[in-house]
């Protein structure tokens, strides 16, 4: 029996502008739990739907999107293709234990390479197959995604300086602040300097692969025994968000439109993503299968989210008017990092990073600046 691992989610990278001034360490963490996931899962939903939730890719720091397989009669469709192409394969080493019927699609649900950057495994694997996305999408990955992997296979790059300097840490026993390490701190660096040389080493062998048959708002494919619905409603995390949904068995499959149990906020659209999200809402779900973390079985969670970008809309529409810039603006998040956050210290952190306002590439694309660049009219 496939075991579900309830303590999503670790990091990622969302890459705008600069591919190196422009990368963001995100910590996706669970409400007052861990948010390491340890373990890889593969759990049926329905009949012949199965969601593959991966192990961290990088131990403390990097999540790999989730996956879906939907077996039909006409072949198989997935939606996403991890951070490492090794994962990708591990994946597809899944699917021919599931069913012998090739894949004939394969879904990207945006541009971030943690939900694409295994494309090329799935093409060699199934010679025929297509690999679909909406027409933003692909724009923005052949624009980035190459570079992005360049960056993280250089070995004068910041992850490569990153593994050096973890192993000073653990030759000297001190962090980078020059303060002694705790036990428990100094335990982890053998494993985390290992994620990272095995990250590094998966992006040297990096081939990109593009989308090869794009749709602009709706496509839907028919599988014989199920249809596959791809509906683009708008910007929300990304320009070209796309998400599944399977009328015949009601699950919803989002990509990081929703992600689970923190939104990933940064460089969104939140007039925008809001409306996408009341759409969602009204679809007849009952699975949610999140980009990152476990999978949802009502809409309590979505609905946390849809109040929290009304409650950072309306607060930034009322104090505009006076504001001169995006500082003089004063958000309550309270009640929503207490719901999603918890008083977890480190969880914090990550909504201070993701949620609350933050700078990039000296713009501040954090939730409030995006508000207050959309309701003055510059975004």
């Amino acid at each position: 029996m496939s075991k579900i691992v309830k303590k999503p989610r670790a990091s990622k990278l969302i890459v705008y502008g600069n591919v190196v001034g422009s990368l963001l360490l995100l910590a996706n963490l669970a409400w007052g739990a861990s948010w390491l996931t340890t373990e890889r899962s593969v759990t049926k939903i329905a009949d012949g739907v199965y969601v593959i939730i991966h192990k961290d890719a990088v131990s403390e720091d990097w999540p790999e999107g989730n996956t879906v397989v939907i077996v039909g009669d006409r072949g198989v469709f997935v939606v996403d293709a991890c951070f490492l192409t090794a994962s990708a394969k591990e994946d597809i080493a899944e699917i021919r234990r599931l069913t012998p019927k090739p894949v004939r699609y394969l879904l990207n649900t945006h541009f971030h390479i943690d939900h694409n950057a295994g494309n090329s495994a799935y093409m060699e694997a199934f010679p025929g197959l297509e690999i679909v996305a909406q027409t933003e999408t692909r724009r923005l990955m052949d624009a980035h995604n190459p570079r992005v992997a360049a960056y993280f296979a250089d070995s004068n790059g910041g992850l490569a300086k990153d593994i050096d300097e973890l192993k000073k840490s653990l030759a000297s026993g001190k962090g980078a602040d020059d303060k002694p390490l705790s036990s428990q701190d100094k335990a982890k660096l053998p494993q985390q300097i290992a994620d990272r040389e095995k990250q590094m080493e998966d992006y040297k062998k990096f081939k990109y692969q593009a989308p090869t048959l794009l749709f602009d708002h709706d496509l839907v494919l028919d599988f014989g025994n199920r249809e596959v619905q791809m509906k683009h409603l708008g910007r929300g995390n990304t320009p070209g968000d796309a998400l599944v949904y399977l009328p015949r068995e009601k699950i919803l499959i989002t990509g990081d439109l929703l992600t689970y149990p923190i939104p990933y906020m940064r460089v969104s659209y939140p007039h925008e993503w809001v409306e996408v999200l009341r759409a969602m809402d009204r679809m007849d779900a009952d699975v949610i299968v999140p980009g990152h973390g476990i999978i949802l079985r009502d809409k309590k969670y979505m609905n946390e989210v849809i109040a929290l970008l009304d409650s950072v809309i309306k607060q930034v529409h009322e104090q505009a008017p006076k504001a001169t810039k995006v500082e003089d603006l004063h958000i309550d998040f309270e009640p929503f990092r207490k719901s999603m956050a918890g008083d977890d210290p480190v969880n914090d952190e990550f909504w201070k990073d993701i949620v609350d306002p933050g700078m990039l590439d000296g713009v501040n694309q954090g939730v409030v600046g995006r508000a207050y660049a959309e309701e003055i009219g510059r975004l």
